[in-house]
């Protein structure tokens, strides 16, 4: 396999456990691993898996009180310890205002890990 097909093009901010961020689909509230401008992380249990990769989901996303509702595919689940799974969603048709939040966020985000070092 070529190194080019397995690198990530796009970075995450980890964001476990901040309670700034959640993720609902289908209504189900969703432990939010990672986000970045392109899509997010989840962690889902075996119990959880409810879609498969190339699925388009639609999504609740809440950053800092503001909810926007976005369409997601999946790109990956995989494993992550003997019950638990990632699933990698990216995010797609985000509007405006929405993509204007969620960078906002992220700017916050690198200040915040930059300003602890």
């Amino acid at each position: 396999m070529d190194l080019q097909e397995i690198m990530r093009k796009y970075f995450r901010i980890r964001v476990r456990g901040n309670g700034d961020i959640s993720i609902k689909i289908n209504d189900a509230k969703y432990e939010v691993i990672d986000v970045g401008d392109r899509g997010i992380g989840i962690k889902l249990s075996t119990e959880d898996i409810f879609v498969a990769v190339e699925d388009e989901l639609p999504i609740e996303l809440k950053i800092e009180g503001m909810i926007n509702n976005l369409q997601g595919k999946v790109v990956h689940i995989s494993p992550s310890g003997p019950e638990e799974l990632l699933c990698g969603i990216e995010f797609i048709n985000i509007d405006k205002e929405s993509k204007d939040k969620l960078m906002e966020y992220l700017q916050n985000c690198r200040e915040n890990i930059f300003k602890d070092k």
